[in-house]
């Protein structure tokens, strides 16, 4: 049974390609953006901040083990939450809001190694659902992306700089 959130405090749950927008292209590097970081990681310590182990296995098999990114990751590990009953079921409706060739290239998607390539888009928007979270991706709103997903079942998605907004960061 899912537990109430002190003070209505929202509960994000973040994408891949916003992780990746914080640390890369050219991103908001801690020393120079450090009240951004402080405001995750205190997010991260009230449950405030969550995302899905298939964003971890995304982000780990995308990223040199040295890499700022995959670092953050793994000291903030409880954010990635892992698969359960709940977020199954909402899975079968989930698939059915996607082109059926797109979730099949998708979830079959082989990496250079051979085995199965990661895709947490629709354990992402699965989540969001079950924790009644507003969804931090920075896809745009296509057919057969988070946002246009998500948006099938009333869940909200907004970009980082939205979340900086929300969040109270000023730079």
């Amino acid at each position: 049974m899912k537990q109430k959130r002190l003070f209505n405090e929202p509960c994000y749950c973040i994408d891949t390609s916003s992780l990746v927008n914080l640390t890369r292209y050219p991103g908001y590097p801690r020393d120079i953006f450090p009240a951004i970081w402080k405001r995750l990681e205190e997010m991260v310590k009230r449950d405030e901040l969550i995302s899905h182990i298939e964003v971890y296995k995304e982000i780990g098999d995308t990223s040199d083990k040295n890499d700022t990114l995959y670092q953050w990751c793994k000291q903030n590990r409880k954010i990635f939450r892992d698969y359960d009953d709940p977020q199954m079921q909402e899975l079968n409706e989930i698939k059915k809001k996607y082109d059926d060739r797109y979730w099949q290239n998708q979830i079959n998607k082989i990496d250079a190694s051979g085995k199965r390539s990661p895709w947490a888009d629709p354990w992402l928007i699965a989540l969001g659902i079950c924790e009644e979270a507003i969804i931090i991706t920075d896809e745009k709103n296509n057919p057969n992306r988070i946002p246009h997903i998500a948006n099938c079942f009333q869940i909200q998605c907004i970009n980082l700089l939205e979340l900086f907004k929300r969040i109270g960061i000023k730079y």
